[in-house]
């Protein structure tokens, strides 16, 4: 009886498992989306504007705050279906050090998803994300220089392997794509800035629910920020006025307020399942599994542009560079056996 219980437990925690594998994956395609689809609100809002890097950024951090502000709407009400009341942001709220997520959230979305959001529009989200694939190795690099943690073998192979993906994807731009370095540039803030948020953000996220303080402190709380951040230099700069345009184009136009909402559900989708995905197969196979995102961006940026949403341009050495930034990525933040493993949930 108790051996025939305990295969009934095996079998039930194998299916958690699977389905946070499921899950995992379909966070780092929504990871992918959500990018495309700010690209895409961001550039019907732009025609009016300026093609200036400074209107570029006012405008990427302006959709992002929106889409932000509207994504942690969506995962509080989704939280709400799951039986946590309002009063538990409070609590949470109570909690001093869970406020570094404000901090951490602007080197996130400002600096880092701002930077991720005007690269894409450049050089395209294949090579963007091959960049922000640099993340988990700029964050391990970190560690053994400054926090004096061990770097095995294995993590500086997948260190190599990375960065030989990086190169070897970007060496030479797609047809037809005019301001390719410019984009590479600006991704390259990318994963020194994602970094920052992850070591800022690590603590509160362990004394903190980060279902709860996700939406509160992530999203909304960003959101804030971000708009914040757009009035001060648009203040500074002269061009107040940007708001209300900007403003009249996103109410006016039909499409964009699509790509907005859009954008935001993908982003409350990819937030949701990545932290739940973590609780049901563990952080290695999640944190494994979110990173292929990489690749994702290539069956979803011709599904795009094959839907008239945004275009779309890879070369075949972009294709095998993503291919080698996940594989390498694979490498620095798990052990193969413990990916291959549905019975070793870490």
């Amino acid at each position: 009886m108790n051996i025939k219980a305990k295969e009934m437990y095996e079998s039930k925690m194998m299916h958690v498992v699977l389905f946070g594998l499921i899950l995992a994956f379909v966070s780092a395609a929504a990871n992918t989306t959500f990018q495309n689809f700010n690209v895409a609100a961001t550039g019907i809002i732009s025609q009016d504007f300026p093609t200036t890097l400074l209107a570029s950024y006012v405008l990427s951090v302006l959709a992002l705050a929106i889409c932000e502000c509207l994504g942690g709407i969506i995962m509080v009400i989704f939280n709400l279906f799951k039986g946590i009341p309002l009063a538990e942001y409070g609590r949470v709220f109570g909690v001093r050090s869970s406020r570094t997520i404000l901090i951490s959230a602007i080197m996130g979305s400002p600096v880092a998803t701002a930077s991720a959001v005007m690269s894409i529009a450049l050089c395209g989200s294949t090579y963007t994300n091959c960049i922000i694939g640099l993340t988990p190795a700029v964050t391990a690099i970190f560690g053994t220089i400054f926090l004096r943690e061990k770097t095995g073998a294995r993590v500086w192979l997948g260190i190599v392997i990375v960065t030989m993906g990086v190169l070897l994807a970007t060496i030479s731009p797609p047809e037809g794509v005019v301001n390719f370095y410019t984009g590479i540039a600006l991704a390259c803030v990318c994963p020194i800035a994602y970094t920052a948020e992850n070591i800022i953000s690590a603590h509160a996220v362990d004394v903190t629910d980060p279902m709860i303080a996700c939406p509160m402190y992530r999203m909304i709380g960003s959101a804030i920020i971000e708009f914040i951040i757009v009035v001060c230099v648009c203040a500074v700069t002269g061009h107040i006025g940007w708001l209300a345009l900007a403003f009249h184009i996103i109410f006016s136009s039909k499409m964009c307020l699509i790509y907005i909402l859009c954008c935001g559900s993908f982003m409350a989708l990819q937030y949701n399942g990545t932290y739940t995905s973590y609780t049901y197969c563990g952080a290695t196979k999640a944190a494994a599994i979110l990173w292929t995102g990489t690749f994702w961006t290539i069956p979803i940026g011709f599904t795009m542009s094959a839907m008239g949403i945004l275009q779309y341009n890879v070369t075949t050495l972009g294709i095998f560079g993503a291919i080698a930034v996940v594989i390498g990525i694979g490498l620095v933040v798990a052990k193969p056996s413990e990916l291959f493993s549905l019975r070793n949930n870490q």
